[in-house]
């Protein structure tokens, strides 16, 4: 089943966002699986998320500059690197049902494509992209900006409150020791065209599965499951005390 038009009003109430040009929200939304398979259709979000991605480092960087005065430069770049990378992008975009709105081939569609990581990280970066070109009241740089933050607080707020997410597959291995054997990955599944692979990870602590993840990247797909591991491993340890 081909993708129908997006409800252009109810992406944006959804998205808590208001585009004076539709055009380029329709635009933000579409992925290029849909313009291949479609007439007169020939562009995708791709340059958007090209725009999306500076604009992103930018606020990002800016942020962090701002909120934490004495850390230096060296673990502000980590911290950027953690914040804008695919698999943080994606759970953005998940938490904001954006998946539901992209426009998609048939191909797209019916492998999972409104749930595939990589696609909702494009598209996160397409609509912060249209977001800059747009001259509604939500548009420009500063709407961008108040998106940005908004979108990604949980995120922001964990640099403070949780460090270990920084560095997730070395919290986790911190964890087991004395408690566990050593966390070990497997690849359970890889999706798309080798220019575009999707890595589905599981991590498995004491033989059983604790945490899965996905990523573009086998090191993203790790990182992402021992995040979940790791917090299913403490919700456990807080349950028995």
């Amino acid at each position: 089943m081909v993708s129908a038009p997006p409800c252009l009003h109810d992406a944006q109430t959804a998205l808590g966002i208001e585009f004076a040009d539709d055009a380029l929200l329709r635009l933000a939304l579409t992925h290029p699986s849909y313009t291949n398979e479609h007439e007169g259709s020939d562009r995708s979000f791709d340059r958007l998320e090209f725009l999306g991605d500076s604009v992103l480092g930018m606020v990002i960087a800016e942020r962090l500059y701002e909120r934490f005065p004495e850390v230096e430069e060296g673990r502000l770049t980590l911290w950027r690197a953690h914040i804008v990378q695919g698999s943080t992008l994606a759970e953005a975009a998940k938490r904001l049902g954006l998946g539901r709105y992209l426009l998609l081939g048939r191909g797209e569609e019916t492998t999972g494509g409104r749930d595939r990581p990589g696609n909702l990280a494009d598209a996160y970066e397409a609509l912060i992209g249209a977001l800059k070109l747009d001259r509604g009241p939500d548009g420009g740089l500063e709407g961008a900006r108040r998106f940005i933050e908004r979108t990604l607080a949980p995120e922001l707020e964990a640099l403070q409150t949780d460090p270990a997410e920084l560095n997730t597959k070395g919290a986790l291995q911190q964890y087991c020791e004395g408690r566990f054997g050593r966390p070990h990955y497997v690849i359970v599944e890889e999706l798309g065209p080798e220019h575009d692979r999707e890595f589905a990870v599981e991590v498995r602590v004491d033989g059983e599965v604790m945490g899965r993840g996905s990523g573009r990247t086998k090191q993203q797909a790790e990182k992402d499951a021992a995040r979940e591991a790791l917090r299913e491993l403490r919700m456990r340890a807080a349950g028995t005390d």
